[in-house]
């Protein structure tokens, strides 16, 4: 199918925006989230309910522009993880005061444990998706050419796959462009958005194919 004016453009816009994010990615590579890169952690028990802004606060003043993340650890809120990108004896130091003076706790720096986590690879992060992804590929490609038999099989097959690889490709490029966080959740939104546009095109190959019997 011949594309001309606005869509033309919009096309190219595409394509512009996939070369840029696939430079950005040849020399820098995805940014990834703290979670996924070599770090540190601490597990403290509190003993009562903690509230996630008065931690977080404790850890800006302790760790400056270091990049962390504070979670809850217990039901009851009253456990904590932090993790960190690296942690000095002064910050262990100043957590324990700050806990202590907040929650009433008797931490020491010294009798913090420090945990050190190994970066995660990105075939770990996609091994998961790679079964589900084959078995509804296969489930997918065989509905479309019995569903719509009567129509170009390889015509819909392929505009179905151009249509999601163009799309995943702007996404992936915009994340890489604007250096957001690879993380878990991100890829669970592109599957998301990849799912909702194949709907979609069932969906108008149905109105299609419905004119046609």
């Amino acid at each position: 199918m011949e594309l001309k004016g606005n869509k033309k453009i919009l096309l190219l816009g595409m394509v512009l925006l996939i070369v840029a994010g696939i430079i950005v990615v040849a020399l820098k590579g995805f940014k990834v989230s703290l979670i996924l890169q070599k770090h540190e952690s601490i597990s403290l028990i509190i003993g009562k309910e903690v509230v996630l802004d008065d931690i977080e606060k404790i850890c800006k003043d302790a760790f400056g522009n270091k990049k962390f993340v504070v979670k809850t650890v217990d039901r009851f809120s009253d456990a904590i993880n932090i993790r960190v990108e690296s942690i000095t004896n002064e910050e262990k130091d100043k957590i324990a005061k700050s806990l202590n003076e907040k929650y009433g706790t008797t931490f020491t720096g010294t009798g913090i444990s420090v945990h050190s986590n190994s970066n995660v690879r990105m075939r770990d992060i996609i091994k998961p998706y790679v079964k589900p992804f084959i078995i509804a590929a296969v489930l997918i490609v065989a509905y479309l050419v019995v569903r719509f038999r009567k129509m170009n099989a390889w015509k819909v097959l392929g505009n179905a796959a151009a249509l999601i690889l163009l799309t995943e490709a702007v996404i992936a490029s915009i994340i890489s462009i604007t250096r957001i966080p690879l993380s878990a959740t991100i890829i669970n939104l592109m599957v998301l958005v990849a799912v909702a546009e194949l709907v979609v095109y069932i969906g108008k190959l149905e109105n299609k194919y419905s004119e046609m019997v």
